[in-house]
């Protein structure tokens, strides 16, 4: 009886310590990212790993426009000669989630598609920058820990 109590108290002492190993923690998984509009006001927010900055901006209440959600609409692929099939989700449809991000982040950025630098032109024009990117297609991760996002103006989108 008393062996039992005493295996019963090492595995007790023992499973804490285990449990902590195989298990990651809330710090694992999160980051911190700070939004900044047009007049300069700043929003740091908690961010979880995998969602987009438009995923977080949503969640947070940041105005940044993404009608899209970044899935995008239809899209006729042509498989062969005489098959063209209609997908979704492949990519951004309506390019307003425009977000500039800075340089000290482009090493941790993916590099834009020429379909979605040209969306960006024809929808924002003159404010296009080398540093503007789609918020839709920037997937976090514990790398972008601190990064600063810069949320221009939108052109209106309720214009009948």
């Amino acid at each position: 009886m008393g062996s039992s109590a005493g295996v019963r108290s090492v595995v007790a002492k023992a499973l804490p310590s285990a449990s902590k190993a195989c298990m990651g923690s809330v710090s694992d998984v999160t980051l911190n990212i700070t939004f900044v509009d047009n007049d300069g006001n700043r929003a740091s927010v908690p961010a979880l790993v995998g969602q987009t900055i438009l995923d977080v901006a949503k969640t947070h209440g940041i105005d940044l426009e993404g009608p899209c959600g970044g899935g995008g609409g239809a899209i006729s692929v042509q498989r062969t000669a005489k098959w063209h099939d209609t997908t979704y989700g492949e990519g951004p449809l309506c390019f307003f989630c425009h977000v500039q991000i800075p340089s000290s982040f482009n090493h941790l950025l993916p590099a834009i598609g020429e379909s979605d630098d040209q969306g960006l032109e024809d929808v924002w024009q003159d404010e296009v920058t080398s540093q503007s990117r789609l918020a839709c297609q920037i997937t976090l991760d514990k790398k972008h820990e601190g990064m600063v996002v810069y949320v221009p103006d939108a052109p209106p989108t309720d214009i009948i």
